[in-house]
C-alpha cells in the first residue's frame, strides 16, 4: 500500500493558506468541485506519495502522513508528478523536514526526469543544500542544461513574481552553477 503524504507550513498549506488543518481529525474541504475546468475552482486537498513529495517540498517545512476517510471522494491527477485530491483528509505524525529528510525523499523518489529540475528549485528555495547538490550531481549535465534552465527559471520566476529569485544564498549558488554548466 502506498504511503500518502502532504507537506505544509505548520497547519496551513503552502498552496493555499486560508485553511487551518486539524491534526488527527477529519478535515473537510470548503470547496469541492472535481468537474471544474479551472484548477483553482477544483478545490479539495492535495497530497501525494512519498516517492513524489520531493517535487513539492517548497510547500512547507512539516510533512504529514495522510489518511483518507472511507467516505471521501478521491481524484488522481496525472501530471508531471502524481497528485491526489480529496474532499476529506486526516493528517497524522507531523515531522519537520530538514536537509536529511529531503535527501531521503530524493533517494526514494520516482518522478519523471523533467520534474527533478523543478524539484531542484523546490529544495533550493527551502535551503536543503545537500539535496540540491545531490540532484545537481545526479541529474544535471551539459546535454540537458537547456531544459533544466527552462524548468529552473520557470520555477524560480514563480509566475513572474520573482519572489524566489533571491530567496537565499543557495538559490543564487545553484543558479550560478547552472549558468556555468550552460557556458561549457
Amino acid at each position: 500500500m502506498e504511503k500518502f503524504v502532504k507537506v505544509m507550513f505548520g497547519t496551513t498549506s503552502g498552496a493555499k493558506s486560508d485553511f487551518e488543518y486539524k491534526i488527527d481529525e477529519v478535515n473537510i474541504a470548503n470547496n469541492w468541485n472535481p468537474q471544474a475546468d479551472n484548477p483553482n475552482d477544483f478545490g479539495g486537498f492535495n497530497y501525494t506519495t512519498e516517492d513524489c513529495i520531493i517535487r513539492w517540498l517548497h510547500r512547507g517545512y512539516t510533512v504529514y502522513e495522510v489518511e483518507i476517510p472511507d467516505d471521501a471522494e478521491v481524484v488522481r491527477l496525472e501530471r508531471a508528478t502524481t497528485i491526489y485530491r480529496s474532499n476529506k483528509i486526516i493528517l497524522h505524525n507531523p515531522k519537520k523536514v530538514d536537509d536529511d529528510l529531503a535527501l531521503h525523499f530524493y533517494k526514494i523518489s520516482n518522478i519523471p526526469e523533467k520534474s527533478y529540475y523543478k524539484a531542484l528549485g523546490a529544495v533550493s528555495v527551502m535551503n536543503y543544500r545537500n539535496t540540491a547538490l545531490a540532484i545537481m550531481k545526479d541529474k544535471i549535465h551539459k546535454e540537458n542544461i537547456g531544459e533544466v534552465l527552462e524548468e529552473w527559471n520557470d520555477f524560480i520566476s514563480h509566475g513572474r513574481k520573482d519572489d524566489r529569485k533571491d530567496k537565499n544564498q543557495l538559490v543564487n549558488e545553484i543558479n550560478d552553477l547552472l549558468n556555468e554548466i550552460n557556458k561549457l
